[in-house]
């Protein structure tokens, strides 16, 4: 009987199984650096396709509070402008009780803004057909648009997310006899998350030809890949063994070989009575190698546990 054996030529990580392409493309024409961002958005310039004021109820959930308020604002001005003009065409003087202190402009766009929101104070009221009109339809489509600029509001802030941290480099470190990947993650919320996962898998490069690249994704078993409670920091490892896609590989061929790992969190939320989950992605300089991470907990005199998460990507040589 003939035993096969494999050429102590080929590293051993090579020949073991590489998982499905998970979506993010597997054959490029040149070497791509990085596919995920650390806030787990696709580094992916979209052509053609919604914008973002085509899927604007996207776009409104998801832009900066800041930026919505400023939104709604001028949409708010635009539309009681627009009133204003239609009011200054029928004729102030269909108005009632105009000021002749005050300009016609800013009579017409006060008495726009108080029918617009419904407040109607009666100082200046509509006085003719034309003005009655336009009220009215004003008053409805104020009406509508306070609807739903309150449920997008009430969306923004009832859509469930994670607010998980994680350490800002991932590391490359001795462990157990060995080397092993590590990075850290803690719930930036003070909520209970129950049963959470994470599961992890590296992107890494092949080169296959001129103008050809290929991404193969391996995934990274670790240590510990399920807790039951989340009060404190998380250090997740993956130990490098002999069956591990990055067996004798430092930082600098890491690198080289623009590996990313990609990072997919999976925990039940009290706050929302509701599972969600959380991406995250390593990549280039989020890499370091030859130190480990300092401990971001401690025990007071009182003998209660204190969590410094500031020192979450604290990190010290290894000696």
């Amino acid at each position: 009987m003939s035993v096969s054996v494999i050429p102590k030529t080929i590293p051993y990580f090579c020949l073991m199984k590489t998982m499905k392409d998970p979506g993010l493309g597997s054959k490029f024409q040149k070497p791509i650096k990085r596919m995920m961002n650390q806030d787990g958005t696709y580094n992916i310039i979209r052509k053609g396709g919604l914008t973002k004021f085509q899927d604007y109820y996207k776009y409104l959930l998801d832009v900066s509070l800041g930026r919505f308020l400023l939104i709604i604002l001028m949409i708010y001005i635009v539309l009681n402008v627009l009133f204003t003009c239609i009011y200054l065409i029928i004729g102030i003087e269909e108005l009632k009780g105009v000021s002749e202190h005050q300009s016609a402009f800013f009579s017409a766009f006060f008495f726009s803004t108080q029918t617009f929101t419904t407040v109607g104070y009666g100082s200046v009221s509509p006085h003719g057909i034309g003005a009655e009109v336009v009220a009215m339809v004003e008053a409805f489509i104020g009406l509508l648009a306070f609807a739903l600029a309150t449920g997008i509001l009430y969306g923004r802030f009832s859509k469930p997310n994670a607010k998980i941290g994680f350490s800002k480099n991932i590391i490359l470190t001795p462990f157990d006899g060995g080397k092993a990947i590590m990075f850290k993650s803690v719930n930036l919320r003070n909520n209970v998350l129950l049963k959470t996962k994470i599961s992890a898998f590296i992107a890494l490069d092949k080169e296959v030809g001129a103008n050809n690249f290929m991404k193969e994704y391996f995934p990274l078993n670790l240590e510990v890949d399920t807790i039951t409670f989340f009060p404190l920091t998380w250090t997740l490892v993956h130990k490098i063994g002999e069956d591990s896609p990055v067996a004798d590989m430092d930082v600098a061929s890491l690198k080289l070989k623009n590996a990313e790992v990609f990072i997919l969190v999976e925990t039940f939320d009290e706050t929302y009575s509701q599972d969600i989950v959380q991406k995250h992605s390593y990549a280039q300089n989020d890499w370091l190698e030859n130190v480990k991470f300092d401990t971001n907990f401690r025990t007071n005199e009182s003998g209660e546990l204190e969590l410094y998460i500031n020192e979450l990507d604290n990190v010290i040589p290894v000696v």
